[in-house]
Parts: C-alpha cells; structure tokens; sequence
C-alpha cells in the first residue's frame, strides 16, 4: 500500500476529531483540576477508542449477518442493503443502518437524536461564539482607545488640545470617531450589544444553509480547516510570550463542576459518528485502522493537552471559557487570532448544519426526497461528518437510507428553503438566551448527544448483536461503559443547565 495512501487514511481519521475544541480544555481543566482532569482526558481517551473500535467491529457482523443470514439481526434491514454485493455493502453501509439493523427503529431514533443534538447544539454554538469573540474584541480596542485619548479628549468628547491634535492629526481623529460615534456614555458597558452582534454571523449562517450537497463545500472546508490551524499557532505563540505560571491554579481536584469537565471533553472527542465511512473508504487498508486510529487520537490528545495545559497554567483560575478570550487585548496580534478563529467556525458551520438539515428534511417529507444518484455521492475525504437515517418507515416496512445525495425536486423548493431558514433562526433564537454560555452549552451538547454517540450507542449494539456468546468480563465492560455514559449524561446535564440559568440571570 502506497504511504501516501496510509496518510491520507490516517488524516481523515485524525480529521473527525480535530477542530476549534482546543480552545475550550483550559477551561474545562479548571473546571476539574489541573490532575484530575487529566485522568478524566486518559480515560475519555480510553473510552473513546475501545468503542470506535467497538462500533467497527460490529459493522462487521452486521454485514456478515446481511450476506449469510439476514433473518439473524433483530431489527430492519432496508431492501437496498439486502439487494447489495457484500463489497458494496461493506464500502456504504453507515453507523445508522448498523443500530437499525440490531436496534431496530428505536437504534434509529436514538442514533438521529444524538447526531441532531450535537450538529445542532454546534451550529447554535458558533453564533454565540462568535458573538462573544467580537463583543469582547470590540470592547477591549474601545476602552484601549478611551484610554489613550484621555489626554487630549475632555470628559464630553468635545474639546481636543490644539497642540496634541497636530502631532497626532490621523490617530485623533480615529479615536474622536470611536468615542463619539461609537461607544456609549453612561449607558450599556458593551459598544455594540450582544444582540446585534448575532447578527453579524446570519447571513452567512442562512446562505451555508441552502447549500444542497456536501460536494460544493469542499473549498469552505479546507479554509475553515486553514484557519483554525493558523489561529493555533498564532495563540501558542502568544501563550509562550513571557510565560510564567499563575499562583492560581487548582492542582488537584474539583469535584464540583467536574461534569461540565466531562460534557466539554467528550464533545471534543465526538468523532465516532464518522468512524465507519471513514473505515469503509479504507479498502485494501482496513487492517491499519485500529493503529491509524489509536495514532490519531493520540496526536490529537497531545494537541488538546498542549494547548490545555498551557492555557491553564498561564491563565490559572481566570481563564475565560474560550482561551482566545484570556488573550492579551487590543493589540494586533489578538485581533489577528480572533479573526482567524471566527473565520474558521464560521467556514465550519456549513457541514455541520448539513446534517441537521438532512435529518429534519427526511422527518418532514421523509427520504423519498433524496434519489441515489452515484455521481454525486460524496466520499469521505472531502466531508467531516456523517449523515445517518431518518428512522421513518417506509410503506413497504423498510427504512431507506439517507447519505449524501442530489435532491431529487419533488418538494417545493420554496418549502425547504423556508425549513432550512426556520432551522438558522432557531439557532439565532437559542443564542440570544446564552451570552457568555458557550462552554456550559458546549457541555450540555457533550453530556447528551456526544455521549449517546461515542459510548452507549455502541455497547448497546454490541451487547444486543453478541450479548448470549460474550464472556462475562466483556460483558461487565460494555454495561460499564453504558453506565458510565448514563451518568455523565445525566451530572453533566443538571449542571450545564444550573450554569446556564445562572448566566442568564446574571444577564439580564
């Protein structure tokens, strides 16, 4: 096998975990403590590999099950899977016919569920991410600039030293603008209000949302995915400038608001959804992908912690819930990182909207709306995220599948554009409510999408695909790791929803 190859398997693997979720472990780490936490990341870590594996696995017997003995799964099998050579059917099938073909419809829904809440709970993410990034930019580079005219613009921003304002003709003017024109006296402390920086993103957020195949954000992807990493280094260099660690660090453990920990990092790892077409697109390099697989989660846990631990100790118990926003204010460099990293979430949004789109649009008219078409099925390296089935039975008792196909136009084109714009504005709508909230909210989407995804999903699946031929140590894991799941889901969900409240008090 070629190593260009076994690169590009080994990016696209690495790809479904990576993204802006770096910029959050600071903050999740004072939320544990700094020792603590990195146990929790270890086992995460754990836990996280074993059921991608896991899920793979099952894959397997899935289609072995489909080719000899279709009558052995439990739950549907759809007439399209069950008409397929074993090749090809090795090469399409998806995490959501694996959990309808063991689960039956109730593995659909609860697969559907989790992947809409965190492609949703994302999308809804990115509006108030870049909300908070700009007013907080906008208000540092406003009181920078009030404090540098205070000498030479009395306190009603009317009258100018002559002197001063010939020497600095250009520069005062700018300021005399800033102050007068801009910032408001005596009123909200922010120069622009959070609301109406929500703005700023939507109709960006509203087009991306009309895009109908995941083909055409190719190019989207790949600046988002530039972006981000210039922003990286940007802000590792910004941290190392003059770096010492802060006397306020909680080195050990933080019981408390541990489960904020939890939901935050396990969103960062939420990557399972994409590791079967990612293993499916590996032909005749299937047999790496447990090594491919434990490489790139390694790497990607040494970025994360990295940057963490980094963030953490420079920033100590202050740090802000994005570590972009502890950075040094109003200089050029800090307004050159956010810049980059919003360009980078807003470029990202696209994919992830897709796939909320796809599951409301195949809920609303169901998956009649979307027509095979092989020369438009989108292959794994140019897509981040995985679109899964709709759950809803067809006539003929089956449930056919959703991927990334043309749109065959027999709806309205007018009644999915209305749809997919009631989507943006439900997101717009969310985030209005949740300033300051990003790591809270981030948290809640970890704490029940991400954990359904990554570690109950998967024992159930096997449980109920193997469970009578298990040993019982196997067996003990798999409950244990669903158990596991169930409470993060449950702790990280109270308390994501106890911050959140208090925020929004704390707003008003």
């Amino acid at each position: 096998m070629p190593c260009f190859v076994i690169l590009q398997d080994f990016a696209n693997i690495f790809k479904a975990f990576i993204g802006t979720n770096y910029l959050t472990i600071s903050f999740a780490l004072k939320e544990s403590g700094l020792l603590l936490g990195l146990v929790g990341i270890a086992f995460i870590l754990f836990a996280t590999a074993h059921c991608c594996y896991l899920i793979v696995k099952c894959k397997k017997e899935v289609v072995r099950r489909i080719v000899t003995n279709p009558n052995s799964l439990t739950g549907y099998v759809s007439s399209r899977l069950l008409s397929i050579s074993e090749s090809e059917l090795e090469r399409t099938i998806t995490y959501g016919d694996v959990a309808r073909a063991v689960l039956g419809r109730l593995g659909s829904i609860l697969t559907n569920i989790g992947l809409f809440v965190t492609q949703f709970g994302f999308c809804v993410g990115y509006f108030i991410f870049i909300a908070d990034t700009l007013e907080s930019t906008i208000d540092s580079f406003s009181n920078s600039t009030k404090n540098s005219s205070s000498a030479f613009v009395d306190g009603d921003h009317h009258v100018a030293t002559e002197k001063i304002l010939k020497v600095h003709t250009h520069e005062t003017w700018w300021q005399y603008f800033t102050m007068n024109l801009i910032h408001k006296p005596g009123g909200d402390d922010h120069v622009i209000p959070y609301q109406l920086l929500l703005l700023i993103p939507f109709p960006f957020f509203l087009l991306f949302a009309m895009i109908k195949r995941i083909r055409d954000m190719g190019l989207i992807s790949s600046l988002a995915n530039l972006a981000v990493l210039i922003g990286f280094i940007s802000i590792t260099v910004v941290i190392l400038e003059d770096f010492e660690i802060s006397s306020d660090v909680t080195w050990y453990a933080n019981l408390t608001s541990f489960p904020i920990f939890f939901g935050q990092v396990t969103s960062a790892y939420e990557g399972i959804g994409t590791i079967i077409p990612i293993e499916t697109s590996m032909e005749g390099n299937r047999s790496l992908y447990p090594l491919l697989l434990h490489l790139a989660l390694l790497l990607f846990t040494a970025i994360y912690c990295f940057m963490g631990i980094l963030g953490y100790l420079k920033y100590g118990n202050n740090v802000e819930q994005v570590l972009i926003w502890s950075l040094p204010k109003s200089t050029w460099v800090a307004l050159f990182t956010n810049a980059t990293i919003c360009i980078g979430v807003l470029l990202t949004y696209p994919l992830q909207n897709f796939v909320a789109v796809e599951i409301v649009e195949t809920t609303i008219w169901g998956s009649s709306i979307y027509e095979s078409n092989e020369s438009t099925e989108v292959t794994i390296q140019e897509t981040r995220e995985p679109l899964l089935n709709s759950g809803v039975p067809q006539e003929n008792g089956f449930h056919d599948e959703v991927v990334a196909r043309q749109p065959a136009r027999k709806v309205s084109f007018w009644k999915r554009v209305i749809v997919r714009a009631s989507l943006v504005i439900i997101q717009l709508s969310l985030a209005l409510f949740l300033k300051q909230s990003y790591a809270y909210f981030s948290a809640l989407v970890g704490a029940v999408g991400s954990t359904l995804l990554a570690y109950i999903l998967p024992c159930l699946i096997h449980l109920r695909l193997k469970g009578s031929s298990l040993h019982p140590m196997i067996l003990i894991k798999d409950l244990f790791l669903i158990i596991f799941g169930i409470v993060g889901m449950v702790t990280g969900l109270y308390c994501s929803i106890l911050n959140i409240i208090s925020n929004i008090h704390n707003n008003q």
